[in-house]
């Protein structure tokens, strides 16, 4: 076996000078896809929202259209809480000890450091000149010039502050971890703790999320699906339960009266009660995203926001609830396909099944019936009409009508099959778990099990034509000559490679992104941590060309690229995230120089991105966690 040669080439070069024209828009969530931490109806129509990246959005016609700032002062920090007292004072809590101030509508925010180094979790507007902050880390902070500076509060035992509310200019409460809840009758300097007891037993839940309709009545909600209702001021707290019980974390609850009022958390959940909680409905939206936060105006109108720039709202006093502007589509994204020379008709594919559709370059995607609920990571355009989608459980579906309608087809096998490539209208390849290869020579109507004696787990496919193929590994790049019949082993060095994905322009130029394990295939190997980059062959994978990443000093660092496209020899784009437990954070590389330089570029985005294709090297999309897709349109 000839010997592969890594040739060291140093650092990957982010020369701006050299990058594509136009930058990558997001297509999906619609207008912005940060996580939304709070939210604030002032009117029917009138609606504030803050959150991640300091993003503020605004409507003035009940969510119709939304104006939007992000990362205001140039910050990339997130915006936890927000109160305004009437159209143009507002105030939001920041991480990095920061408060933001507006009196002009938000048209301007003004960042106030208030020299702790906390995030803050709850801020409330008092009246025109006091107002109040809280913190996770047990600070209470108390302005008395409108917000413009700052002191601490005295408090003997600092809790772990999770919000603050105000009834009236008497009555002001935080809640916290740990059943912390406390009262100020005086503008919050002094505080009275609320004790929390149910049955004479005390009640420990955290509480996330709390409102007070009176002196008297009361709810809270928090973890394990934690819900209290008093009537006496808090002398004596009442459980109360959904059936079947709810175990999800409740993070917010407002009601504007005692009977009618409403709950959002984690998993997407939403629960309402018409009767004071007696009994409550848990409403089926369809969405995993946990809620952070909810206003009600009035007694029948409110709005609810959370991960993914997710926004609800109703009109109904909870009984239904719409999405606005509309409904996003959050599955996660696995793999997108648009065909060699086309940029207006593509698939997207992802968990659950789901296959979205576009025949305007992405300006609108439909949801199409896939005929399966399997997870499917992989899509590749056979022709200008036939594509096929490959995913968990052996699936794999095909469409002959553009995407239109899909037939499952039966793979012969189990295992999750994570990539698929035609090299011509009859051969095509399939790979996944377990070292499973399956082909086909009739045009995907059958398929068949091709013998690996390496159980490795493959995670990319690509054929030059039907003889000449690269399969990515958890331990390399094989390779054949023959259409699969014999393949060449990887040749590794001082530690294994993850090659995640693998793209073949032509019949010498290969690209492989890929990551460092042990070698038994475990993410992170023991430090120091070995460099992630990119593999280039220019003779068929004779010998790789390793453009090296910086060797990060903490593992979450590690850029961990997913896919790649090459729309010639000299195009290409490839695409990830961050190694955090999940992926996170978008990383996008372009070369318009055959692999030899790289450009990093910059999508507005924070979600780890699985998938990305060309059309034309004028034209790309990319899909990710939590639905999201980007495109890129440049003259290069």
């Amino acid at each position: 076996m000839k010997r592969i040669l890594f040739l060291f080439v140093g650092l990957i070069i982010f020369n701006s000078g050299t990058a594509q024209i136009n930058t990558w828009r997001v297509q999906n969530p619609s207008f912005q896809p940060f996580t939304l931490h709070g939210v604030q109806m002032l009117s029917l129509n009138h609606v504030f929202s803050c959150g991640e990246q300091a993003t503020v959005i605004r409507t003035n016609d009940g969510g119709t259209t939304w104006d939007v700032k992000n990362r205001i002062a140039g910050l990339y920090i997130t915006f936890y809480c927000m109160n305004f007292l009437d159209d143009n004072f507002g105030l939001i809590g920041a991480d990095s000890g920061l408060i933001f101030r507006t009196v002009d509508g938000g048209d301007n925010w003004e960042a106030i450091n208030t020299n702790i180094q906390t995030h803050y979790t709850g801020i409330v507007i008092v009246d025109k000149r006091t107002a109040l902050a809280v913190s996770f880390q047990g600070n209470i902070i108390r302005s008395t010039d409108g917000g413009s500076s700052w002191l601490p509060v005295s408090f003997e035992i600092p809790e772990q502050f999770t919000n603050i509310r105000k009834l009236n200019l008497g009555f002001i409460t935080i809640a916290g971890k740990h059943g912390a809840l406390y009262k100020s009758t005086d503008q919050g300097r002094n505080w009275q703790k609320i004790p929390l007891t149910s049955d004479t037993t005390v009640i420990g839940n955290d509480i996330i999320g709390q409102v007070f309709f009176d002196n008297y009545t009361a709810e809270l909600v928090g973890d394990l699906g934690g819900i209290f209702r008093t009537m006496d001021g808090g002398a004596m707290w009442t459980r109360q339960t959904l059936v079947p019980p709810l175990t999800a974390e409740l993070r917010s609850i407002d009601g504007k009266g005692a009977s009618t009022f409403s709950a959002v958390g984690d998993y997407g959940t939403v629960i309402n009660t018409q009767n004071g909680g007696t009994s409550w409905t848990r409403m089926n939206l369809g969405i995993t995203d946990t809620l952070l936060s909810i206003s009600y105006y009035d007694r029948y109108n409110a709005f609810a926001v959370g991960e993914g720039g997710v926004i609800l709202r109703t009109v109904d006093g909870g009984a239904s609830w719409t999405f606005v502007p509309s409904r996003p589509l959050t599955d996660r994204l696995g793999g997108v396909a648009f065909f060699k020379g086309d940029t207006s008709l593509g698939i997207a594919v992802g968990h659950y099944g789901t296959i979205l559709r576009t025949t305007n370059g992405g300006e609108h995607w439909d949801r199409v019936n896939s005929g399966t609920t399997e997870d499917l990571s992989a899509i590749m355009f056979k022709s200008t009409l036939e594509a096929f989608a490959v995913g968990d459980h052996g699936a794999i579906v095909r469409t002959n009508d553009g995407g239109v309608s899909w037939t499952p087809r039966s793979s012969g096998t189990t295992k999750l099959l994570r990539a698929v490539n035609f090299p011509s209208p009859l051969v095509g390849f399939a790979v996944g778990d377990s070292g499973i290869v399956i082909s086909t020579t009739n045009g995907g109507t059958t398929w068949t099990t091709r013998p690996f004696t390496k159980k490795r787990s493959f995670t990319g496919v690509a054929f030059y034509d039907d003889l000449h193929g690269y399969i990515t590994s958890d331990h390399g790049v094989y390779r054949t000559k023959d259409g699969g019949a014999t393949w060449i082993a990887p040749d590794l060095v001082t530690y294994y490679m993850s090659c995640t994905a693998v793209a073949a322009p032509s019949a010498n130029v290969v690209c492989v992104p890929y990551y460092p394990c042990d070698v038994l295939g475990s993410v992170p190997p023991a430090p120091p941590y070995p460099p992630a980059g990119i593999l280039m062959s220019y003779d068929g994978g004779e010998n790789w060309v390793n453009h090296e990443f910086p060797p990060p000093s903490d593992y979450t660092q590690w850029p961990l690229l997913n896919s790649v496209a090459f729309e010639d020899d000299l195009h290409g784009t490839t695409v990830g995230g961050y190694y955090r437990g999940p992926l996170t954070g978008s990383r996008v590389y372009h070369t318009n120089d055959g692999g030899k330089n790289w450009v990093q570029q910059f999508p507005d985005i924070q979600n780890g991105l699985y998938g990305v294709s060309f059309g034309t090297k004028q034209a790309g999309t990319a899909v990710g966690y939590g639905g999201v897709i980007i495109r890129i349109t440049t003259n290069e």
